[in-house]
C-alpha cells in the first residue's frame, strides 16, 4: 500500500493525536482497557515524539516514545494493525524513529516487550537491539528489556 509517515515533533500536536490512536492501539494489542489513560499518560512524558503510518485516510500503525534523559530515548508504544502486517511498516516506522532520535543527539534507545509479541521482539533484534534484562510486572508477567546504541555517549 501507499504509505505516508507523519512525524509529530511538537509535544502538543503529538498529545492531540493520542485520542485517535486509542482504537488503533486497542486493535493492535487486542486490549482496549489497557489504553483508557493513554492520553493522560502521554501528557506526562517529556520530549514526546509520535510517528504515524497512513494509507490514505487510514492509520495503519504508529510509534511513540519519549525522553528519559539527555542520552536515553524510550520507545514506549507502537505497532501495526493486523491486516497491514508483513509489509515492512513497523520496520519503516522504527527506522524513521531511530533516525530522528539519533538526529536529536540521543546515544541510545530502549524498549520493553513481552515474549507474546514475538514478531516485535524479532524485529527489535534484527534492527540492532540487544536484550539487556527482564522485568516482572505487577501481574507477574516477564517483560524483556532491549537497548540499541545509536552512538557512543560524549564524555562530559
Amino acid at each position: 500500500p501507499l504509505l505516508h509517515a507523519v512525524l509529530w515533533l511538537c509535544r502538543e500536536k503529538a498529545v492531540a493525536q493520542i485520542p485517535a490512536l486509542i482504537p488503533v492501539a486497542a486493535a493492535i494489542f487486542d486490549d482496549g482497557d489497557r489504553f483508557a489513560t493513554l492520553t493522560e499518560d502521554a501528557t506526562e512524558k517529556p520530549g514526546l515524539m509520535l510517528l504515524l503510518a497512513w494509507n490514505g485516510d487510514d492509520c495503519l500503525g504508529f510509534k511513540v516514545g519519549y525522553r528519559r534523559s539527555e542520552e536515553h530515548f524510550y520507545s514506549w508504544l507502537g505497532g501495526v494493525l493486523p491486516g497491514a502486517r508483513g509489509q515492512g511498516i513497523a520496520r519503516r516506522l522504527m527506522l524513521a524513529q531511530h533516525e530522528w532520535v539519533a538526529d536529536q543527539g540521543y546515544s541510545y534507545v530502549t524498549t520493553e516487550t513481552y515474549n507474546r509479541y514475538r514478531d516485535m521482539l524479532l524485529l527489535n533484534l534484527r534492527m540492532g537491539f540487544d536484550v539487556v534484562g527482564t522485568l516482572t510486572t505487577l501481574k507477574g508477567e516477564t517483560k524483556i528489556v532491549l537497548r540499541k546504541v545509536l552512538r557512543e555517549p560524549e564524555d562530559v
